[in-house]
């Protein structure tokens, strides 16, 4: 399997996931009357349709080898987008019993986005967050504009990364628990947005990703 099989395997099991749990949860609300039957519906059709643009984009690169994926940039709102994110990903959250929260310095910042590129960055590192997180836990997820740049991080309650891992943690391999592919797909992604993606950790106290991305201007592109 290629490089480009093995990063779209592993982007499609965050979608995958959110899929199961809304189902799951889709289920569990025919009897219980409290769970919202209509927003897990969405959740999951959202997710049907991240992964239906997904393999359409793996289609188009077909034949082409060692290519270089290039953002694709409309007028989107950051803030909306990354709480439309926080809330597919709630359901998950919920099963692990894990609290999922997320605020911003803005409650609308338009730019230039590529909003299948974000959700592919951020579901990452959610995912990750979770997956590191005990029962009782939270993963924080907030945003900061900041004049040309924007900061988006994920933060979570976990046990933390030993010191003497984290120089290696963006590198494909490197993993504590999972395959190894997420982070160096995610930090690729941010860097084709022009962006970086950055991490602090201490040992017990749980871990930041931070993505940094420029703001240009909605009407440029």
């Amino acid at each position: 399997m290629d490089m480009n099989s093995v990063d779209l395997a592993h982007d499609l099991r965050m979608p995958l996931q959110l899929i199961q749990s809304s189902a799951r949860m889709l289920v569990m609300s025919r009897d219980d009357p409290t769970l919202d039957a209509e927003a897990y519906a969405d959740i999951l059709m959202q997710s049907v349709e991240h992964m239906g643009r997904m393999l359409d984009g793996a289609l188009e690169g077909c034949g082409r080898t060692g290519r270089q994926e290039r953002p694709r940039l409309v007028n989107a709102d950051l803030a909306a987008c990354v709480r439309q994110l926080c809330l597919r990903c709630r359901p998950c959250a919920d099963q692990a019993g894990v609290r999922l929260s997320w605020k911003g310095n803005v409650a609308s910042l338009r730019m230039a986005l590529d909003e299948d590129m974000l959700a592919r960055i951020l579901l990452n590192l959610i995912s990750n967050a979770l997956r590191f997180t005990p029962r009782g836990g939270e993963v924080r997820v907030s945003w900061r504009a900041m004049g040309d740049f924007v900061e988006i991080c994920v933060s979570d309650d976990g046990a933390g990364i030993p010191p003497e891992r984290l120089p290696y943690v963006f590198l494909r391999g490197e993993s504590d628990g999972g395959h190894g592919y997420g982070l160096p797909i995610a930090l690729r992604l941010a860097r084709a947005m022009g962006g970086e993606l950055t991490v602090a950790s201490r040992r017990g106290q749980g871990s930041a990703f931070t993505l940094r991305l420029p703001v240009r201007a909605a009407c440029a592109v």
